[in-house]
Parts: structure tokens; C-alpha cells; sequence
């Protein structure tokens, strides 16, 4: 046999087997391409939602009003003591640290759900497989946010009740 001959038919082997290579490879980074846009739906959008909680619910003047949105405010008297306006800021500064805290929190719990989910979806090769281990990681995380969110209002609360110590205090009621 000519070697010669044996070479054109290597060369087609040789553009199969790269092209069956290159198709396993690309499967593969679609895969990861539809793992990372669940986690970008899911846990991104969760992430910035959480985000815009917090700027909600911090940085208030309590001089002025507290954080229930259904609650008429009365500011607090322009005689108010220099000792009820740094109570008033230190309860303030207080909420602040834990509304921060609150949102570590559900960092924390949201990057190990996206951990877990990566490995699970990993194992997975079929996309109705992975579509159920979304479902799984949507539940996870919306429990996550809920409990977050009710924590959230448990802090709005200590704080107006807070707010209306302090005030109380300082009209002398």
C-alpha cells in the first residue's frame, strides 16, 4: 500500500473526529450557557430586588418619619432635645447595620443555593432535568427572599416602635 494513499483518508478521520470534538464541546458550554442564564434569571434578579429593599427600608431621617409607607408621620418637635435627636440617629444607625446585615444574610443563602445548583445541574444531561432543578432553586430562593422580607418588617417595627419611645419620651407622654 502507497502511504500516500493512507493520507487523504487520515485526513478525513482526523476532520471527523475534531468535528465530533468540537460538537461534544460545544454542547457542553451551551449546557453551561443555560445553567448561568438560569442563575442569572433567578438568583441575579433576586439579588437586585434585595438590593432595592434595602435602599428602601434605610437611610431614613427618623427626625421626620419611620418606614411604614401606610403610616401618617409626625415629625419629631422642632424643641426636640440634642439627646433625643442622637437617640433618634443611633436607633436609625442601628436599623441600618441590621437591614445590612438582613441582605449578607440572604447573600450568604442565595450563593449557596447557586452552588448547589451548579453541581446538581452539572450532573444532568437532559435540559428537562436541569428545568427541574430550576424549579427546586426558584422555591429555595423565594423562601430565602420571603423570610428576608418578613425580617425586614420585623426591623421597620423595633424601629417605629422605637421612634415612638423616644418621641413619646420627648413630649413628655
Amino acid at each position: 500500500m502507497n502511504p500516500w494513499n493512507a493520507l487523504p483518508a487520515l485526513a478525513v478521520a482526523m476532520v471527523l473526529a475534531i468535528g465530533a470534538v468540537g460538537a461534544r464541546a460545544a454542547d457542553a458550554m451551551s449546557s453551561e450557557d443555560y445553567v448561568e442564564g438560569i442563575i442569572r434569571d433567578v438568583i441575579d434578579r433576586t439579588i437586585d430586588a434585595a438590593r432595592d429593599e434595602v435602599r428602601r427600608n434605610t437611610g431614613i431621617d427618623p427626625l421626620e418619619r419611620g418606614y411604614d409607607p401606610s403610616r401618617k408621620y409626625s415629625p419629631a418637635p422642632a424643641n426636640a432635645s440634642d439627646e433625643t435627636h442622637r437617640e433618634l440617629q443611633q436607633l436609625n444607625a442601628k436599623h441600618d447595620r441590621k437591614i445590612a446585615k438582613l441582605e449578607d444574610e440572604l447573600r450568604r443563602k442565595l450563593d449557596k443555593a447557586e452552588a448547589e445548583f451548579e453541581r446538581e445541574a452539572a450532573k444532568e444531561d437532559k435540559p428537562e432535568k436541569v428545568e427541574e432543578k430550576r424549579g427546586k432553586l426558584q422555591e429555595k430562593v423565594d423562601k430565602a427572599y420571603t423570610k428576608f422580607e418578613e425580617k425586614i418588617g420585623d426591623e421597620n417595627h423595633r424601629l417605629e416602635e422605637g421612634r415612638d419611645a423616644i418621641l413619646s419620651k420627648s413630649r413628655g407622654g
